[in-house]
């Protein structure tokens, strides 16, 4: 399908088989409630013969509101923006200006890909969410019309520039690429054993917990009996089935860590390009994010000390939030970086790059005060209630204390805060280490915290806020955080240079 064959100022229809799409999408609250009837008849069998009289008019009108979810959706461009219009009862005309694109994505889970469809989204500045989605186009579509808008919004940047000539610098873009790495089968077997499993365990509980608890009532009245009779044979195990049960825990969680890492980073790459960062990864669900470099607000490297041991830290680009995003959304992880990868990356994102010169320390001592009121707040009133019936756990409490207040100790004195004109860096952690590299000039606004603890002893909070959020570190010396604030503020008011 040649590219200027598509006039995609007339407005264009996704693929037909977009219907399955539309139909798969209405079919998860079809699904949710045909398990309410599965869990109410099973109570009730006399119940039975209603089932399908309620579900058969349900799924009917899901084919239906598919079919007329597909027809009524159209897209096109214009001169300046992007336009789509949709709705079966609520008509909708969505319009998103060139100017306020962040991001294009294509993605596709596993029903798209079966039918050989993507899906496009359009991230701008300004919007919770995807603004614009486009759940149905085929592969070849979806590309073309991604290149006509980075080719329009170019092109509004670009004055006295045409189209074309614009097109011909994009693919020229294109082909300069370099592959950053490409993660192989065996790369992400190590990343997913060296993935936090206390974690994933602990995050896997709660929505078994979560999803359990909403048909407790159910299950207590269909298997009253199995419960408890399980319940007395698990009594009288003791302390054979707290072992048996942590060892089952232990590897679920292994296991439940390493299906997460294929399924989310299966097939990675990433691709560096003079103007922008290409990542490809997913399993079930594929998604392509390009993230052009000036969007770029910071890197965050993290690592732990099995991925230390096989020499991979994981790294989290983030550009700049939409309206009303967290700061923990909208951002790219590549989750095992090589020493040399590190440095390409680093080179592609911030050409000058160089460790910042002005160092600030945080006061350990104030951590370890802060981490002792804190879980002595929190362990010795339990303590407490723990002696008066089991006397030895006492014993235990009693050093959680000044344990962790020793952890938080050490915690403090890797805390750093780097600086000059060029760059911020944020160092924390020893065991799980990260730090935080961002250009001094996308400070958007830096605010010092302090309380009348911290007041007391000279020190203070300081918050520095880009455009994908805030780096924070706690405990510095209050005159050179002031020192610090007086210098980035010039820094960035002298520089002239666009953040975004």
């Amino acid at each position: 399908m040649p590219e200027q064959a598509i006039d995609f100022s007339v407005p264009q229809r996704q693929s037909r088989l977009g219907i399955v799409v539309y139909l798969f999408k209405n079919g998860r609250a079809t699904f949710s409630l045909f398990f309410a009837l599965v869990a109410i008849v099973s109570t009730q069998p006399a119940l039975l013969f209603i089932v399908p009289f309620v579900l058969s008019p349900i799924i009917i009108f899901s084919g239906v509101l598919a079919y007329y979810q597909y027809r009524n959706f159209t897209f096109s461009i214009s001169s300046d923006e992007v336009i789509i219009h949709k709705g079966v009862f609520y008509k909708e005309r969505v319009a998103v200006p060139f100017e306020r694109i962040q991001s294009i994505q294509i993605t596709e889970h596993i029903v798209q890909r079966i039918l050989g469809l993507v899906a496009l989204r359009v991230d701008t500045a300004g919007s919770k969410s995807s603004e614009l989605e486009i759940p149905a186009l085929s592969r070849q579509l979806a590309e073309i019309l991604k290149n006509q808008i980075y080719s329009h919004k170019a092109a509004q940047n670009i004055i006295g520039s045409e189209t074309d000539e614009i097109s011909e610098i994009s693919e020229v873009k294109e082909a300069t690429g370099r592959v950053l790495m490409h993660l192989s089968i065996i790369d992400l077997l190590k990343v997913g054993l060296t993935e936090n499993h206390l974690r994933t365990g602990l995050v896997a509980l709660a929505f078994v917990v979560g999803t359990v608890s909403q048909y407790q009532d159910y299950i207590l009245e269909k298997y009253r009996d199995q419960v408890d009779s399980y319940a007395a044979q698990a009594a009288s195990l003791g302390l054979r089935l707290l072992i048996v049960v942590g060892v089952a825990y232990a590897v679920f969680s292994v296991l439940l860590s390493v299906l997460r890492v294929f399924l989310r980073f299966y097939d990675l790459k990433v691709v560096l390009k003079s103007d922008a960062i290409d990542v490809t990864t997913g399993l079930l669900k594929r998604s392509e994010f390009r993230v052009p470099l000036q969007k770029i607000q910071y890197l965050r490297w993290q690592s732990n000390p099995l991925r230390r041991m096989i020499g991979f830290e994981s790294v989290k680009i983030k550009p700049s939030n939409s309206m009303e995003q967290s700061a923990s959304s909208e951002r790219i992880e590549i989750p095992a970086l090589k020493e040399y990868h590190t440095a390409q990356l680093v080179e592609a994102v911030f050409p000058d790059y160089r460790l910042p010169a002005m160092e600030l320390k945080a006061n350990p001592a104030a951590y370890a005060r802060f981490a002792a009121a804190l879980s002595a707040l929190i362990i010795l009133p339990g303590s407490a209630g723990l002696a008066y019936f089991i006397h030895p756990l006492l014993a235990l409490t009693s050093i959680a204390v000044p344990v962790i207040s020793a952890i938080a100790y050490q915690y403090g004195k890797r805390v750093r805060l780097l600086y000059d004109g060029g760059h911020i860096q944020v160092q924390k952690g020893r065991i799980f280490a990260s730090r935080i590299v961002c250009q001094s000039y996308k400070l958007q606004a830096l605010e010092l915290r302090q309380s009348i603890f911290t007041q007391r002893r000279n020190l203070a909070h300081v918050d520095l806020y880009t455009a994908a959020g805030k780096l924070s570190a706690m405990y510095l010396d209050y005159n050179e955080v002031v020192e610090m604030r007086d210098y980035l503020l010039y820094t960035v008011e002298r520089d002239d240079r666009d953040w975004m």
